[in-house]
């Protein structure tokens, strides 16, 4: 990874935030790297932008300075994943148009990620299967994906957060934005419990086309997803569709004949996706019974105490996580400077604390 690709990708992602469109489903044969040294009559001449896309290339690219936007990110206690890391799910790498950056409060966790998506206003009937849904997914230690967005959405991870399993939010407005506000709660104990992602930067208001958007996130991050309860003109359905589009496997949980608030959902299962009739024997299917033990095993080890180390080493190593952990996201967590901080990574690296990935995140090593 170069950081000048990186920082293309950081550019291309606030660029996206502005123009409304995708700009790497246009970059043709043009390198990532490469979009940053053309002047805006170039880049007419290799990319089809419109003319307020090329304005607003002009006005950021004389603005942007990747240093401040990832120290800005620091402050918030979040950090920016982007396409030339290694640490950006590869999953979503596969999908038609991936974001180019993925801001995250939070650590990505590394475990089988399952949808779970619906109406924002369910039936006690779809919220109380949303959550059972969640609840089964957690215990057995998978990844709960949903939008952070009222009913359907917040039960599925209210379920996974009672099993306490892992689980990620997707926002359709910036990362450090809480939308709702009744969710707020929620939010942060999401964050925990995994990551709150957004392909916005901090500030980006939730904007109603920003949503159906995110949804391909949704669906792109995970290889199952779930319509529990969706009227026929749902953002779910247009989860599912980002779904089939990659090549997801799509279910749903069949409601009442003719109910209005399941007829979109209902309409999935007549074109043929899952059947989810039964909570356990889904749950079993998708993680086994048997991979249960090393997926709780893994989310119980014990963490090495920092008792005895210098106060800087100590500071920094509360601050890297099991996952792997970006240095801006240890820098945001201890509030250290970078000299110091980088400084007492080493030294834990030395004496077998932390280790390091490909990618030069840090992982903090367990003892059994």
């Amino acid at each position: 990874m170069t950081d000048k690709l990186r920082n293309s990708y950081l550019f291309l992602s606030l660029l996206q935030a502005r123009t409304r469109h995708s700009l790497i489903s246009r970059l043709g044969d043009l390198p990532p790297e490469e979009f940053l040294d053309l002047s805006a009559t170039e880049l007419s001449g290799r990319v089809r932008m419109t003319e307020r896309a090329l304005r607003a290339f002009e006005e950021l690219r004389a603005s942007f300075d990747p240093d401040k936007v990832l120290a800005r990110l620091a402050e918030k206690d979040a950090a920016a994943v982007t396409l030339a890391d290694d640490y950006y799910p590869e999953l979503l790498k596969e999908i038609p148009d991936p974001p180019p950056a993925l801001f995250v409060r939070g650590e990505l966790p590394d475990a089988p990620g399952v949808a779970l998506v619906g109406s924002r206003k369910a039936s006690a009937t779809g919220l109380d299967a949303a959550r059972e849904i969640g609840r089964a997914l957690g215990r057995r230690g998978a990844c709960v994906v949903s939008g952070l967005a009222l009913g359907i959405d917040a039960a599925a991870h209210e379920g996974a957060l009672e099993a306490d399993g892992p689980t990620v939010g997707v926002l359709g407005c910036g990362i450090d934005v809480v939308y709702p506000r009744k969710n707020s709660g929620l939010f942060e104990r999401v964050r925990e419990s995994g990551a709150v992602i957004s392909e916005y930067y901090l500030g980006e208001a939730p904007l109603a086309w920003r949503f159906p958007a995110r949804n391909r996130i949704i669906a792109g991050l995970c290889e199952h997803l779930v319509v529990v309860e969706a009227a026929e003109k749902s953002g779910a359905l247009i989860t599912a569709r980002h779904a089939l589009d990659s090549g997801r496997e799509v279910w749903a949980a069949p409601g009442p004949m003719g109910a209005l608030e399941c007829r979109g959902s209902n309409k999935l299962l007549a074109d043929g996706a899952g059947v989810l009739w039964d909570v356990e024997e889904f749950a079993e299917a998708l993680v086994p019974q048997s991979d249960v033990h090393f997926a709780k095993e893994d989310r119980t080890l014990e963490l090495p105490l920092a008792d005895g180390l210098p106060e800087d080493e100590a500071t920094v190593l509360a601050g890297v996580g099991l996952g792997p952990t970006e240095v801006d996201v240890v820098a945001g967590r201890s509030g250290m400077e970078m000299g110091r901080l980088l400084s007492a990574l080493s030294l834990l690296e030395l004496k077998g604390y932390v280790t390091r990935n490909a990618g030069g995140a840090f992982v903090r090593k367990a003892s059994r």
